[in-house]
């Protein structure tokens, strides 16, 4: 039988004042019982908590159950602090429940952020914490990403309701980063930035029956701003729709030394509608353009992709001249772009592979532009090249 740690038992109270330590002495009373077993719980009601970090290793070495059924806010002003709620340190941590993270951000705080250059305010916060489970939760208007598993293994995050403003900045949904064998799934997210990114050293990834709309749409990235960035590897994006996004299926890279990479990567029976890029490499994603492009991108697929694109080029694969994009596989691609063809643009992509095509021959010297018909289940030979540029027309 689970013993029970309610806050309000601690201290705490549905009001206006701060209940921080109320809350980290039901964690301490939770997390240092040796029999196991204990539920740490937050029940109805809202309330008002600071800045807060619940630390293990724990007694029983599992952490206790948390389950939060009530409305959390911070309080207020700006937060200089780089995540609001966190766990840092434990194993086999459960965090769910039918209550709200409501972050009380938005459009003039955000505006704050950049602005100020002050640091955005991760809602959520799992770090450094093995065989986690995320799941029920609805955050809202975050003050920087909503959720964000950091330096952590094997975590499911699953059945979560996240919102804020369509203008908000740096408000991902979930965000992954340094962790592995993390499964993102049956999501929706609705915010002003990526629904899900995947940061440097995101490994064994995936991502399943996310609904995006609106935002950024899915990215793996932005890669290569910091030197020494770890690779990403064994991504697998399926059976997600994205609609109404300023992008769909982004990988997106800065300038880094040493260079890092992206590969392995699958996206899979995807459902688009209204997107504006819904295919996109983006290697020159830095200010103003005036970056050199280090990290390389390979191995990359895309599957099954079908809908509506807001944008006349539907697929760009804008890869960096010094170091091509390689084995690229664009396979049962069908988008539509009204009453408009639709066009692809594509730079420095070496090994591209269609529908049921076959690896391209070899030139000697960049072709013109390329006209290939990516709908059919066919591949002209003649007009693939090993390094492919130009624009593409669907």
């Amino acid at each position: 039988m689970r013993k029970v740690y309610d806050v309000t038992n601690y201290g705490a109270k549905p009001s206006n004042e701060d209940n921080k330590d109320a809350f980290l002495a039901a964690w301490s009373a939770a997390c240092g019982s040796a029999a196991g077993n204990a539920t740490l719980l937050i029940p109805n009601g809202t309330f008002v908590v600071g800045t807060v970090k619940f630390r293990g290793p724990c007694e029983s070495g599992g952490a206790p159950a948390v389950v939060i059924d009530g409305v959390l806010q911070p309080p207020g002003g700006v937060s200089n602090d780089d995540a609001w709620i966190t766990f840092a340190g434990v194993n086999n941590l459960l965090v769910t429940g039918a209550g709200t993270l409501d972050g009380q951000g938005g459009d003039g705080t955000d505006d704050d952020y950049c602005y100020q250059r002050k640091p955005i305010t991760t809602t959520l916060k799992l770090e450094g914490v093995t065989n986690t489970v995320v799941r029920g939760l609805r955050l809202v208007n975050s003050r920087g990403f909503h959720v964000n598993f950091h330096r952590s293994s094997r975590h499911a995050g699953g059945g979560l309701h996240i919102q804020a403003p369509a203008t908000s900045r740096n408000t991902d949904g979930v965000h992954v980063g340094l962790s592995d064998h993390v499964t993102i799934s049956n999501t929706s997210v609705a915010t002003g930035d990526d629904c899900v990114s995947l940061g440097p050293g995101s490994t064994d990834v995936v991502v399943s029956g996310v609904t995006c709309s609106p935002g950024h749409g899915i990215s793996i990235g932005s890669l290569g701003k910091a030197a020494g960035e770890a690779d990403v590897r064994g991504v697998v994006v399926k059976n997600c729709t994205v609609s109404a996004t300023t992008n769909g299926l982004r990988v997106k890279t800065w300038p880094g030394s040493p260079p890092s990479r992206a590969y392995n990567i699958t996206f899979q029976d995807i459902a688009m509608a209204d997107v504006n890029n819904p295919i996109i490499v983006d290697q020159h994603y830095c200010p103003h353009g005036q970056c050199s492009d280090i990290a390389k991108i390979s191995d990359v697929r895309y599957e099954r992709i079908s809908g509506t694109s807001s944008s006349r080029e539907a697929v760009r694969l804008l890869c960096s001249e010094s170091r091509p994009c390689s084995r690229v596989r664009l396979d049962q691609i069908n988008l539509s772009c009204g009453q408009t063809p639709c066009g692809a643009q594509m730079s420095n992509v070496q090994g591209m592979h269609t529908s049921m095509g076959h690896a391209p021959s070899p030139s000697p010297s960049p072709a013109p532009a390329a006209i290939v018909h990516l709908e059919q289940e066919a591949d002209d030979e003649e007009s693939s090249t090993e390094q492919i540029r130009g624009v593409m027309l669907l």
